[in-house]
């Protein structure tokens, strides 16, 4: 037993001090010999102040305290701890951080790209709109301005525009379906606004025409058989109406049929004695009669009839025959004891045979 000096905390600080320790204890354990604790007879003493000991080596001690065995170590003034984490654990911090902000960046990505997808389409539906405006305001602006009439299409000679009358029903003037360079100058004007218009047809087992194509092909062959057959000016009557339902121009507006000076004459392109008139050709005869009251060329109170009420005729055809007898101008004229067409205007009865 011995009693650790004060002044050195350490008992391991000097060589002397642990060579002094373990001297005590080998002679405090000899001078307890007698008393049965021996150590034994063949370990050298100075193997308890040697610093380095085997393994193997056996310590026996009894009656100490404050028994210190192997390195101790002591700290004096402030400590500092540093923590250092393993290698994999760390990693895998790293990995989950990085993951995290590899979802917040796509995130932010992913919304950034659908702002800017956004933005060219707005950019873009902006571009086509201002586009769209300005080619009605270019439309607007060459469009061709108007004297007063609420539809435009050419007379005989003279060339305004080729417009719709309305639900397709388009007005082909002379030199689109090719009109002769033979026709003579008409010389007798037809005055506004007329008052009888005379329903016809071409007839002689002629067949209707339903496209552009055929129908100018048929509108030269009446004319040149007019020409050169009948010796006329011109091509018979004012107006043709095709089963197609376009308006092809024979005389126009100004200038006389060769029915009667009086009055204006419309032929269905086709025999209709035989053949029953189209629904679009019927429809386009009467906008060609709504257009000639809107822009009086014919009288308010017009009265209609048809060829055969005027001489003996089979135009225009039984079966538009009875169509126009249902309108609400046809008139009775020369039938069933009524009186001659147009003898209350002073036309009959030489008027309605002119060939001019």
């Amino acid at each position: 037993m011995f009693e650790q000096n004060n002044t050195d905390r350490n008992p391991f600080a000097s060589t002397n001090a642990n060579n002094a320790l373990w001297s005590l204890s080998a002679q405090n354990s000899a001078n307890n010999g007698s008393r049965g604790g021996s150590l034994p007879a063949n370990s050298p003493q100075n193997a308890y102040t040697t610093p380095t000991l085997p393994p193997s080596s056996v310590i026996n001690l009894s009656n100490s305290s404050d028994v210190v065995i192997g390195p101790m170590t002591q700290y004096q003034g402030p400590v500092t701890i540093y923590q250092y984490m393993d290698a994999t654990v760390e990693a895998r911090s790293m990995q989950a951080n990085g993951a995290i902000n590899s979802s917040r960046t796509t995130t932010s990505t992913t919304v950034s790209q659908r702002v800017t997808f956004t933005s060219k389409l707005l950019i873009l539906l902006l571009i086509l709109v201002i586009l769209v405006v300005g080619i009605i305001l270019y439309v607007e602006l060459m469009r061709p301005k108007s004297d007063g009439h609420a539809i435009y299409f050419s007379n005989n000679y003279e060339h305004d525009a080729f417009p719709n009358l309305g639900d397709g029903h388009l007005v082909v003037e002379r030199d689109q379906w090719g009109s002769s360079e033979n026709a003579k100058n008409l010389t007798i004007p037809l005055k506004h606004p007329i008052p009888y218009v005379m329903i016809t047809h071409i007839g002689v087992q002629s067949q209707p025409c339903y496209n552009i194509y055929k129908c100018s092909i048929k509108m030269r062959s009446i004319q040149d058989a007019a020409i050169a057959e009948k010796a006329l000016p011109d091509i018979q009557s004012n107006f043709y109406v095709s089963g197609d339902g376009y308006i092809y121009v024979g005389r126009g507006w100004h200038w006389a049929n060769t029915y009667a000076d009086r009055t204006l004459a419309i032929t269905f392109m086709g025999d209709y004695v035989r053949h029953k008139p189209e629904k679009r050709q019927v429809e386009a005869t009467k906008y060609l009669l709504a257009h000639a009251l809107t822009n009086k060329y014919i009288a308010l109170d017009y009265k209609l009839v048809a060829q055969n009420q005027t001489r003996k005729s089979k135009s225009p055809g039984a079966y538009v025959y009875s169509i126009i007898k249902k309108w609400p101008h046809f008139h009775p004229c020369g039938e069933n004891n009524n009186p001659v067409c147009g003898s209350e205007l002073g036309m009959a009865p030489y008027p309605w045979d002119a060939h001019a």
